[in-house]
């Protein structure tokens, strides 16, 4: 059996992974016009029907969900292969773009551990919230939080992030207080929008709203929020990403075990090559264990 062209399959990988066409489109840096006609040709090309067009979403079909799996395997091979024939840039300097929190809270704390295990390789950190432009060998790998896509790069997720409603074990001596002493202290609250759904169902939960709150600090920067919060100076809605080590010590403290899902988590990106790289796969497995069970 002849082979459909790679290009239509390349398509068809990036509509079902994405689950829209237009996002496919974005990756893919084409109109989403051309996505729909290259995948009209693997249709015709495979005399079966890929996806479902009476929803209002991309759906595939039973066909596609058989060849999917198969198509996205091939292409992680052929991109390993690829990753092999690439010349690893300094092999003993890991360069590394992290949010300014995270770089912060949880790189700069524990990266004696990392040098601990691999002296031969030196870290660079720079801190950013941006995201990068890997066309230079300015950077290696890139930490954000995000949904995962990142068009053009590969994603690996490091934790399924939860936000938590955390306080210094300096202000409360166990998980469940009244609920009159804790909103008398200080609530310091981040109000970037991956946290507010959190606010609102802890609201929703406890039949509460802002006014009810004692407010002492509003600001869209997580790390003086969690840095006052360890100086028993307030309460705070965070990313468990960010104080797991924290808690895990007694240090902070979950109040009422509260837990919400986050709509955003925590991914390493980089080209596909990079993580092929020895040093990368290195900082990857440890960074991997450190946040395992967490």
């Amino acid at each position: 059996m002849k082979l459909p062209p790679l290009k239509s399959l390349s398509f068809f990988l990036a509509a079902a992974r994405n689950q829209s066409f237009k996002k496919a489109a974005e990756e893919l840096h084409v109109t989403q016009a051309a996505v729909s006609q290259q995948i009209r040709l693997l249709e015709d090309n495979l005399k079966c029907q890929l996806f479902n067009r009476d929803t209002k979403k991309t759906v595939l079909s039973a066909d596609g969900e058989r060849l999917f799996p198969f198509i996205e395997a091939g292409f992680n091979q052929i991109s390993k292969g690829i990753g092999l024939l690439s010349t690893e840039p300094d092999p003993n300097i890991l360069k590394i773009t992290s949010l300014h929190s995270f770089t912060s809270l949880i790189l700069i704390p524990k990266v004696n551990e990392f040098q601990l295990m691999y002296p031969e390789i030196m870290l660079q950190f720079s801190p950013s919230n941006q995201v990068v432009d890997f066309k230079d060998d300015s950077v290696d790998l890139a930490i954000r939080r995000g949904e995962g896509v990142y068009p053009g790069l590969e994603s690996k997720q490091l934790i399924k992030d939860e936000v938590l409603l955390v306080a210094s074990n300096l202000l409360f001596k166990d998980a469940f207080p009244t609920m009159e002493k804790v909103l008398k202290t200080p609530l310091l609250l981040d109000i970037s929008s991956d946290l507010k759904p959190a606010f609102e169902q802890f609201c929703d939960q406890y039949k509460l709203n802002l006014n009810d709150f004692n407010i002492s600090l509003q600001t869209t920067d997580s790390v003086p929020v969690i840095e006052k919060a360890i100086a028993g100076q307030g309460i705070c809605f965070v990313s468990k990403s960010l104080v797991f080590e924290r808690i895990n010590e007694g240090t902070l403290i979950n109040l009422f075990d509260f837990s919400a899902n986050s709509p955003i988590s925590l991914f390493l990106v980089a080209p596909p090559g990079n993580f092929e790289w020895e040093k990368v796969k290195k900082f990857e497995a440890w960074l991997t264990t450190l946040f395992a069970d967490k």
